[in-house]
């Protein structure tokens, strides 16, 4: 378990530097194109920037509960899994929830 925390962190890395290049890719390629140089130099550097290809993907990426480590049923706006939650729902530290008795 400990070892799929450790790879998903080293996921995470990957995808921000990847991430990071792009956008700087990006804005160097918009200023390209808006700068007024003659079309046989631009054409190079456009050139450059199409072959650059994106090396990572985001879909390696595991959300995952920050408490107990578990990669299923994990809630985006908490972070936590379900079992967590119910717990902390359970005994109260959680403020605002209560078991529906019908």
């Amino acid at each position: 378990m400990i070892l799929s925390k450790v790879k998903d962190i080293k996921h995470r890395k990957q995808f921000f530097k990847a991430e990071l290049l792009k956008r700087k890719i990006k804005f160097l390629f918009i200023n390209l194109l808006n700068k007024n140089t003659n079309s046989q130099q631009k054409a190079k550097q456009l050139y450059f920037f199409f072959n650059l290809k994106q090396k990572y993907s985001k879909t390696k990426i595991v959300r995952r509960c920050i408490i107990n480590n578990r990669s299923r049923g994990s809630l985006r706006f908490l972070g936590i899994s379900r079992i967590y939650l119910r717990e902390l729902l359970q005994f109260g530290i959680i403020p605002g929830y209560k078991k529906a008795v019908w």
